[in-house]
């Protein structure tokens, strides 16, 4: 939220100022377009470590708050060792999509600090490929 008020003082000083708004159009582009890239670039470094992590049976044990991050996640149990999930939890169907009585399949990651769940799994995927195909859409409509 105080990113959006900055953003819109600065335009507002901007226009007082005199700058055209066709410049702070071009500018609200490139930094929409510099937000994409950066998702895109990070999607595609969890998908990478995602790649060589290795696959593992557990259960879901609970959601608490990340060890390293502010934001909530959910921490399954391997071979009596509980590991937190390297995205945060769902916000919503908690009961339908964590569920503790049944195993499930992750990935663990090569240093043993975090691991993929499905859903970590179906957005580094599904997120890569989207970002990708954006990207070469928009390399072939400027070239």
């Amino acid at each position: 939220m105080e990113v959006v008020a900055v953003i819109v003082v600065i335009a507002v000083l901007c226009l007082v100022l005199g700058v055209k708004p066709i410049y702070l159009a071009f500018a609200a582009a490139a930094l929409i377009s510099a937000m994409a890239i950066i998702s895109v670039l990070m999607l595609m470094y969890f998908f990478v470590r995602l790649l060589f992590a290795k696959k593992h049976k557990a259960v879901f044990s609970r959601i608490d708050k990340s060890p390293v991050h502010r934001f909530k996640v959910a921490y399954y149990t391997i071979d009596g060792e509980e590991y937190p999930n390297i995205f945060p939890e769902e916000g919503f169907l908690h009961n339908i999509l964590y569920r503790s009585d049944r195993s499930s399949t992750v990935y663990l990651t090569r240093s043993r600090k975090f691991v993929y769940d499905k859903f970590a799994c179906l957005t580094c995927t599904v997120g890569t490929m989207t970002g990708l195909l954006f990207g070469a859409a928009v390399l072939y409509i400027l070239y």
